[in-house]
């Protein structure tokens, strides 16, 4: 399998999926079913695999990219025409319920926290403060804000363009900018709010490149400051604000949020958020959503 990983995904796959497909690799190494020959192989041994995921606590998303390593190897030596059984075929994943640690809440910060964010914002004169405007006027992901360039951003239009982002694995001590956002669906053009271009040109006046990293290292010009940079003055600004700090992905929600309470379809939701998916956006977002009922009775009448 290794072997495999190395030969036929590396350069098929984009840099930050190699490194999640190795991740996946390392964490079963340290099981049993690592150590079997794959002739031997059968779908009871990958089911009782993916059942001790399960009794581990493991989320149903760890569980599926395991089971997804196995039969996409699988299926390698099937297309290769070796002897084997097609194990992955029988293998049942759990459901939603029999996980143990349950989805993640969504949380977001309240209009008043809001109000309390942007006062601490504005008066922050660091120019990472620009970044976590871009979050949360925009929507933007931290990874995709790191990745930046003062060429990504159409003056004329009043918009960004987002096509790269920053990935730092675990195996890596810096991290690196990947052409290419999250997903093909996270390539867009998405427009800025007033706020945030006004905050962009007063940070453009003072830098040295427009066609450089946006928020660059001072000591390296041509790297990105980081996530724990950005973490670090993110829960710095939350101090001033007198708010708690829960994590950069909050800022995202909090711009979804405003989106919906404007009256914004989900749809277009979708697409400012750079989701693979409509179906992404609802399932994320489906506390605010619901299972609208008036909207269907309006159909229905």
């Amino acid at each position: 399998m290794e072997g495999w990983l190395y030969r036929f995904k590396k350069n098929s796959v984009k840099g930050a999926t190699f490194e999640r497909l190795m991740t996946s690799f390392k964490m079963m190494r340290s099981y049993a079913i690592a150590h079997m020959r794959i002739m031997d192989l059968t779908t009871e041994d990958v089911q009782s695999y993916i059942n001790l995921l399960l009794i581990n606590g493991y989320v149903f998303t760890t569980i599926k990219k395991q089971y997804n390593l196995i039969s996409a190897f699988v299926k390698y030596l099937l297309g290769e025409g070796l002897p084997i059984r097609p194990v992955h075929l029988n293998v049942s994943l759990p459901i939603a319920e029999n996980v143990k640690k349950p989805k993640k809440e969504v949380v977001t910060y309240n209009k008043m926290e809001q109000v309390k964010l942007q006062k601490a914002i504005a008066a922050d004169s660091e120019d990472t403060s620009c970044a976590i405007l871009l979050m949360l006027e925009n929507g933007l992901r931290s990874g995709e804000v790191l990745a930046l360039h003062w060429e990504d951003i159409d003056w004329d239009r009043r918009a960004v363009r987002v096509h790269r982002t920053l990935v730092h694995p675990a195996s890596r001590a810096k991290g690196y900018i990947q052409e290419g956002a999250k997903s093909k669906t996270s390539n867009r053009t998405i427009p800025l709010s007033t706020k945030v271009m006004n905050a962009l040109e007063t940070l453009l006046e003072s830098s040295e490149s427009t066609t450089g990293l946006i928020f660059h290292s001072v000591k390296y010009p041509d790297q990105s400051i980081g996530y724990n940079a950005l973490r670090k003055h993110i829960q710095k600004v939350c101090r001033a604000a007198q708010v708690d700090y829960r994590e950069m992905h909050v800022f995202r929600h909090t711009f979804a949020t405003n989106c919906y309470y404007k009256g914004c379809e989900i749809k277009k939701l979708s697409k400012l958020l750079g989701h693979a998916s409509v179906t992404i956006t609802y399932n994320t977002y489906i506390h605010l959503y619901g299972d609208a009922l008036e909207e269907l009775r309006n159909v229905v009448e």
